[in-house]
């Protein structure tokens, strides 16, 4: 099972609830991006694997 989530490429740390779609990610960060002035990435996160305890405690 995976998630997708936007994440603060300066803090790395998890700015919204989980995602549907990758369009809806892509409209969410562009509207942080506009919003913020800071930068932020889609990332697809997995239960278990490579990263997905680090996103998960944050």
């Amino acid at each position: 099972m995976s998630r997708i989530v936007l994440v603060d490429e300066e803090t790395g740390q998890r700015v919204r609830h989980p995602l549907r779609t990758l369009k809806e990610a892509d409209q969410h960060r562009e509207w942080y991006e506009r919003t913020t002035g800071r930068k932020f990435r889609v990332v697809k996160v997995f239960r278990s694997g490579i990263g997905a305890e680090r996103i998960d405690k944050r």
